[in-house]
């Protein structure tokens, strides 16, 4: 049955638009047919009408054929020159327009169908004096039935019309937070590649070449991953983790024995955790920043992955230093990540620091997301 139904919907959506809307029409109006063919049915006895329902149904198909017709054509008019909607003033003309012309019409071709019905000859001049005698109570239906046609035509083309315009507005924001995303990268990367460079030349300014060209190489391989990432939206959150581990080893060439780092709950990352490419790298960046380059002691660096929830927390901390961090580097790595989380998660993820004790903590609040 759902096979079925699947072939039945693909052949319905790949039929030309004013063939769909030719088949809706007939078939609400059919509805409409079929439930004053059950009306007729009812009271078949105190008239002394002997006809199937299936007669009756029929019976009113053809009489309301003329409405059937006018309701498609408006459609297919609104359809074609949209603007006759774009204001109240518009679609009460149009309203009006449509009674005017189609509300005589549409009772001359139920006057056919009576005169059918009475074995009269089918006639213009015995359809016009049968309307001339119809009771008000059908001329009321008559109007109703036009009102509704026209509302329902309305209706359905405003509805496609706020669709289109919800798709297109859709459409614009997701390529202005693209190109948002695609501006803060551009950013992310000099950012990256000028703070980098800033430690391979303070190994350079202490004269040790092997030093200098092993940091070159493992740059090499930093650079590698951060160009690569930068073209997908989401990364495993795991290989973000060994692009921080090996970012540390190159801030080790430089700071030796003086920067240590623990890093506690990856196994969680096991689970195919994704995030938006270099996140993390600029939390452990700051932390550098702000402690190890403001004085000549030892420091360490604590990264830890915690699940909380429906989010993973990511903390990364450091002690506080009483020295202001020197001026170097571009200054925009909190900034950007507050930016990226904006644009990949809305409000549901988010960036804090605060001070406990005495260390300074980053805190990341990602959804938990996997892979499936």
């Amino acid at each position: 049955m759902r096979l079925i139904y699947c072939r039945a919907m693909d052949r319905l959506l790949s039929m030309p638009p004013w063939l769909r809307a030719l088949l809706a029409n007939f078939a609400l109006w059919t509805l409409v047919c079929a439930l004053a063919g059950i009306t007729t049915y009812s009271d078949r006895i105190d008239s002394g009408d002997t006809r199937s329902y299936w007669l009756m149904t029929a019976g009113w198909w053809f009489g309301y054929s003329v409405m059937m017709v006018q309701s498609y054509l408006l459609y297919m008019f609104y359809r074609l020159r949209p603007a006759w909607l774009a204001s109240m003033r518009r679609v009460g003309m149009g309203y009006l327009t449509f009674l005017a012309v189609c509300w005589p019409t549409a009772m001359l071709g139920l006057a056919l169908r009576r005169c059918l019905k009475f074995d009269l000859p089918p006639t213009l001049g015995n359809a016009w004096n049968y309307v001339l005698t119809m009771d008000k109570l059908e001329w009321f239906v008559e109007y109703v039935l036009l009102t509704m046609a026209f509302g329902v035509v309305v209706a359905i083309l405003l509805w496609r019309q706020r669709r289109q315009q919800d798709r297109q507005l859709a459409q614009a924001l997701l390529s202005l937070e693209r190109q948002r995303l695609a501006a803060l990268r551009g950013q992310l990367e000099p950012h990256f590649i000028f703070n980098t460079l800033s430690a391979i030349g303070a190994m350079v300014r202490m004269d040790d070449k092997a030093l200098a060209l092993d940091g070159l190489s493992r740059l090499g391989d930093l650079l590698e991953y951060a160009l690569l990432s930068s073209e997908c939206d989401w990364v495993e959150a795991a290989k973000e983790l060994e692009f921080v581990s090996n970012y540390l080893d190159l801030q080790r060439l430089r700071f030796g024995e003086r920067l240590q780092v623990r890093i506690e709950g990856a196994h969680l990352l096991d689970d195919g955790v994704d995030c938006p490419p270099m996140l993390l790298q600029p939390l452990v960046e700051n932390a550098l920043r702000h402690d190890l380059e403001c004085h000549e002691g030892a420091s360490d660096i604590e990264v830890a992955f915690v699940r909380h929830g429906e989010h993973l927390k990511v903390l990364v901390s450091n002690p506080a230093s009483l020295q202001p961090a020197p001026s170097a580097g571009l200054g925009i790595g909190l900034r950007g990540i507050r930016a990226r989380l904006q644009l990949a998660y809305g409000d549901a993820a988010s960036l804090a620091t605060r001070h406990v004790g005495n260390r300074f903590v980053a805190e990341l609040s990602l959804p938990w997301s996997c892979r499936q």
